[in-house]
């Protein structure tokens, strides 16, 4: 019984262990068959995924770009200023050198640029040997001069001292004399101290006397130059006619100039001069960098990445002696320039250490900080991934997916960033659109005014182009000024839109159609309109009339010359009438020139005289009769008399010889 169950229980496995690969293989070729499907269904959750994260990043800002750095051309007026300066700073003339110092430390437009022309210039033409020894000369005899003037004051001020001393020594005497004794006890006690402590401190002196001996010797070469300035000291000691001495006060000169400018570009330009003349002007560059403090600091960071070994390890020092070594000091300033020039050049150093430092100013109110740190992040890219996730879960609360890289991070931040900064920004937008919507135009374009106002750059500004359009339509036949403002708003909001050409062909339309108001009009202006939109229907019928118009103009024009003609015919006859009418009439031949005289009364006859002359006839004794008044009316005294009488007979003028004239009253008696 039990045989036959082993018998059973054996029988029964076998012809599992016989169909068991069978079963396998059918598995095998199951799961073949749905492996198309299977990578089918993947394959499209991947579009899927692709798709949405497609249109998610449609929406997300662009990452902007840092510009590269840039070096125009020289200006040729720049150019001519500097060498005019450099000619006085080096001429003969003593007046001429002064003047062109005391110049210096204005700064002049476009001086970067042409103090790199003119350095690139000395460059080549520089005795490397004399050039050193000159100015080690002058250095020397500058702080001669220096050390005799500081002589001369400390023995005033030595005199001035022995006298004040003289009056307070009696005094200290008696009061040293009891802390003589008093510190007798204590110099005792401290011996015993101080010993110990030698014994002690004899190890560590020894350790930093090596330290100190490569300290010391870069300390001694510039405690002497503690006082005073390079330039200074050449032109103290002029030689116009060595060009070695010419050439390095060219050089001092341009780098007090660069630091008279004060910008980045400038310092850069600093920067180079170590980098071209090494030790000879390494001294003077560090007080410049002094000097300039913070404006230095975005340069002195590029520096770091210099091609030149040796300027690396200066910049470095500088950055370290200024107190701006690491990125949380370097932003610590109050210049909105200069810490936009610092954040960018982070940014072309692609310091990862300063990431932090740079993605706290992204969100930055000031839109040139907020600008020039996403230029910063974008130069860093991928190195900067890390941190740009460690700002995403901060900000959010969540952990950016594996997938996302760090341009896609860094968009998302952003954005983010914007919804949070411009939230009202936003509630404004979905208001002005609810208002376009139900057709309250004024209200919409209002709303959306404010947008651009607080983000001229708003990424749905494209929404706002139709409230623009229809609001500008609606007061195109009232207030035209104010519709071509608004189409001209729309035109800038989407400059390359289906809708362009239209809006502006609406623009030119209107331009015409205020101009034929002004009576200015201007066919070319509505001939444009037509080309943007031959479908115009204002153009069009603003053409036609303005063609009335000339055609009217025209038919008219004989007419008025014509009036013109006559009018000028009648104001010619009109004057020749009145000039002749004012002309005098001619004078007859014999007539006298003076005027006429008015009567006088009749003088008394002279006295007789006895004369041996025949008496004459009673009729030639009649004296003449009165003349009588004329009837004619009087005549103007400038016009001459009418008709001129003849004049008097020989007789009348003469009196006869024969005799005196009787009197009338002794003939009327007789």
């Amino acid at each position: 019984m039990a045989r036959g169950l082993s018998d059973l229980g054996n029988t029964g496995a076998r012809p599992s262990r016989r169909y068991r690969p069978a079963g396998a293989w059918l598995v095998l070729l199951s799961l073949l068959a749905g492996a198309p499907l299977a990578l089918r269904s993947a394959h499209a959750a991947l579009d899927r995924d692709a798709g949405v994260a497609a249109a998610a990043s449609s929406t997300l800002p662009e990452l902007p770009r840092l510009a590269p750095i840039a070096r125009p051309e020289p200006d040729i007026a720049a150019i001519r200023e500097l060498d005019r300066v450099l000619d006085q700073l080096t001429s003969q003339d003593p007046r001429s050198r002064e003047s062109a110092r005391a110049g210096l430390d204005e700064p002049i437009p476009g001086i970067v640029d042409a103090v790199r022309l003119r350095v690139q210039d000395i460059r080549g033409s520089l005795d490397r040997d004399a050039a050193p020894r000159v100015l080690a000369e002058a250095r020397r005899e500058g702080r001669k001069a220096l050390k005799s003037e500081k002589d001369d004051d400390g023995r005033d001020a030595k005199k001035k001292g022995a006298d004040a001393k003289d009056g307070k020594s009696d005094k200290g005497a008696k009061k040293g004399a009891g802390d003589a004794k008093k510190g007798a006890g204590d110099a005792k006690k401290d011996a015993k101290k101080g010993a110990a402590d030698e014994k002690k401190g004899a190890g560590d002196t020894r350790k930093d006397a090596r330290a100190d001996q490569g300290a010391k010797k870069g300390a001694d070469d510039e405690k002497d130059e503690s006082e005073g300035d390079w330039l200074d000291f050449m032109l103290a000691t002029p030689r116009p006619r060595d060009s070695a001495w010419r050439d390095v006060v060219k050089l001092l000169a341009m780098e007090r100039m660069l630091v008279a400018a004060g910008t980045t570009p400038a310092v850069r330009e600093l920067i180079a001069l170590h980098a071209y003349f090494g030790e000879l002007l390494r001294i003077d560059l560090q007080r410049q960098i002094a000097k300039l403090r913070d404006k230095a600091v975005p340069a002195l960071i590029e520096a770091r990445q210099h091609d030149a070994k040796i300027v690396q390890r200066w910049a470095n020092k500088q950055l370290d002696l200024l107190g701006r070594a690491i990125p949380g000091e370097a932003i610590a300033s109050n210049d909105t320039q200069i810490l936009a020039d610092v954040l960018r050049a982070y940014g072309r150093v692609r310091d990862v250490d300063a990431m932090r430092a740079v993605l706290s100013f992204c969100n930055s109110d000031r839109a040139r900080l907020r600008d020039a740190a996403r230029e910063a992040i974008s130069a860093i890219g991928e190195p900067g991934i890390w941190q740009l996730r460690d700002a995403y879960l901060n900000l959010t609360g969540e952990k950016p997916p594996r997938e996302w890289s760090w341009d896609r991070i860094a968009r998302e931040l952003f954005a983010t960033y914007d919804r949070a900064r411009l939230a009202e920004v936003y509630k404004l937008m979905d208001g002005g659109v609810a208002a376009a919507s139900a057709g309250k135009l004024a209200e919409a374009t209002d709303a959306f005014d404010k947008v651009l106002a607080r983000a001229p750059l708003f990424e749905r500004r494209k929404e706002m182009v139709g409230a623009y359009v229809e609001r500008a339509r609606s007061l195109a036949d009232e207030r035209r000024e104010d519709a071509l403002a608004m189409l001209r708003k729309a035109l800038r909001l989407d400059p390359t839109g289906e809708h362009a050409k239209k809006i502006d062909a609406e623009i030119a339309y209107l331009e015409g159609a205020l101009l034929i108001d002004r009576s200015t009009p201007d066919k070319f202006v509505l001939e444009r309109a037509l080309e943007l939109d031959p479908a115009h229907a204002g153009a069009k019928a603003a053409l036609a009339s303005l063609g009335d118009k000339v055609a009217e103009r025209k038919s008219q024009k004989n007419r008025y010359i014509a009036a013109g003609a006559v009018g000028i015919v009648a104001m010619l006859a009109m004057f020749f009438i009145a000039r002749r009418r004012s002309d005098p009439a001619p004078a007859p031949r014999q007539a006298s020139a003076a005027p006429p005289q008015p009567h006088a009364a009749p003088e008394p006859p002279p006295p007789p005289q006895p004369s041996a002359a025949p008496p004459q006839s009673h009729a030639a004794s009649e004296p003449p009769s009165p003349p009588q008044p004329s009837a004619a009316p009087p005549q103007s005294p400038t016009a001459p008399p009418a008709s001129a009488a003849p004049p008097p007979s020989q007789a009348d003028q003469e009196p006869t010889s024969a005799g005196p004239e009787p009197d009338p009253q002794s003939k009327d008696a007789g």
